[in-house]
């Protein structure tokens, strides 16, 4: 035994004589990386025996990463939790190939075959793509978000504890990034124009900002109005008061205009889910509006045209240029986006161009009279500005189709719980939940992010506890009708 500890101990002081005797070198040499590599190793460890506390770790930071982006060598990424969410898929799928245990329930859940069915059609346009390794890098970053926040999180999610706490933690990092942001916002007198990069360096741009906070107005309006279902403390409500105040003021000074309709369709969605309408019944409602658009649309068009008014700081204005499809060039751009989209789907309808391509590939689709003064040829200032047309224009009618029954099976299975739950914990928890993927679905037809990570965290994660709590956190017996 003494031995045994001996040689332990020469080892641990071997290689600690090793690593200074590197590190030193490194120093010296200006390569200061060398330093990251004990934490690594340490992460590594740590991902190894105790992956769930890894995974709310992540959610803990992530509000807070940082976008880096290496234009000479053609990578963005951002610090620390895409190479930490890298890192956790790969061993995840190692510890999945060796101890072979993962819940059998859980694979063959309907919301799961979805997603396999999703992002293997994905993986076969990414064969297909007009810009392999562009397809290469989108389907990884997509891998990881998915095996992390959904697979991994669907264990996670096994405790009823950890759906709190896993909210909770991505919220505490978000409160920071508003009071952060507030306080730029106020050094320029709250403009509309400061509000794109307030929230600098922790969010890139006001789109994918208000989309967060849209996620978690739920979860507050829920958490403060049912505080006593969820804790016994009474300062939690005056708690949540505060963070209401504060979200209301983050989301209106963050003029994202999607993100406050997102709200909106989040209430009346809501206000549907009260009067126990079906799912069916949501299809037949969408199918008629889909139908009633195209019927009236020259009429509709037209109506828009009439308005002028232009985005502007003054609240009103913002309000009213929403539907300004006339001279607001915000509105004009995405219009023109979506007009190259369709120009590119009709080529290539059956496969698309590849999984990640639209924006490198959407330029010369563009038409002259319909770009505004914020067209470019590369994309920036947003892609394809829809949740919607991106599958369908790099993955084509099946892509399309698989997203849209990814959804459907969601929204499926969480109106079917909310009709059939009795906890009110566990109910309460899912409402939270579905209000805020609605938001996301909504803000979905006018911007895409989920290549974001602040964004696709919540998505998936979403995702996850909605099928979490179909499999683990259902009532004994049930006997209400579905949905």
């Amino acid at each position: 035994m003494f031995a045994v500890q001996a040689l332990t101990k020469k080892w641990f002081y071997a290689l600690l004589a090793l690593f200074v005797s590197v590190s030193s070198f490194m120093l010296i040499n200006e390569q200061y990386w060398f330093l990251a590599v004990p934490v690594a190793l340490w992460f590594v460890y740590f991902i190894t025996f105790s992956i769930d506390k890894s995974l709310l770790f992540i959610t803990a930071i992530t509000p807070l990463s940082i976008l880096v982006d290496l234009k000479e060598v053609g990578l963005s990424f951002t610090l620390p939790t895409e190479p930490l969410l890298m890192g956790m898929m790969v061993i995840f799928f190692i510890k999945l190939l060796v101890e072979g245990r993962y819940d059998t329930r859980a694979f063959f859940h309907p919301i799961t075959l979805a997603i396999i069915a999703y992002v293997l059609w994905m993986g076969f346009t990414t064969l297909s793509s007009t810009m392999p390794f562009i397809s290469l890098k989108f389907l990884l970053s997509n891998l990881w978000f998915i095996s992390c926040f959904y697979f991994i999180g669907l264990q996670l999610f096994r405790e009823k504890k950890n759906l709190h706490l896993f909210l909770w933690l991505y919220f505490g990092g978000l409160v920071l990034v508003m009071i952060y942001s507030i306080f730029n916002h106020s050094l320029e007198g709250f403009t509309k124009q400061s509000a794109d990069w307030a929230a600098q360096p922790f969010v890139i741009n006001h789109g994918i900002y208000g989309a967060m906070l849209a996620f978690f107005v739920p979860f507050v309006v829920i958490y403060l109005l049912q505080a006593r279902l969820f804790t016994n403390k009474p300062l939690v409500s005056f708690l949540m008061l505060f963070f209401l105040v504060l979200i209301t003021v983050a989301i209106i000074l963050s003029y994202t205009r999607a993100a406050w309709v997102s709200v909106l369709a989040a209430l009346a969605f809501y206000a549907m889910l009260r009067m126990r309408i079906q799912f069916r019944t949501l299809l037949l409602l969408l199918g008629l509006l889909i139908i009633g658009f195209l019927s009236f649309q020259t009429t509709l068009l037209m109506k828009l045209e009439k308005n002028k008014t232009d985005s502007a700081t003054d609240m009103s204005q913002h309000v009213k240029s929403i539907s300004n499809i006339r001279t607001d060039a915000s509105n004009l751009e995405r219009l023109n986006r979506w007009s190259s989209a369709y120009r590119m789907f009709k080529e290539k309808p059956m496969l698309g161009w590849g999984p990640g391509t639209y924006m490198f590939k959407y330029a010369p689709f563009q038409k002259p009279k319909d770009k505004t003064i914020v067209s470019t040829n590369m994309a920036d200032i947003g892609g394809i500005h829809s949740e919607y047309l991106g599958p369908l224009v790099e993955m084509g009618i099946p892509g399309f189709l698989l997203f849209l029954l990814l959804i459907g099976v969601v929204l499926y299975r969480a109106m079917h719980l909310y009709y059939t739950l009795h906890t009110p914990y566990i109910r309460s928890t899912l409402l939270m939940v579905l209000l805020g993927l609605i938001t996301y679905l909504t803000h979905g037809f006018l911007n895409n992010y989920l290549d974001i990570d602040k964004t696709a965290l919540l998505f998936w994660g979403f995702v996850g506890m909605i099928a979490a709590i179909d499999l683990y956190h259902r009532d004994p017996v049930s006997t209400e009708t579905q949905a």
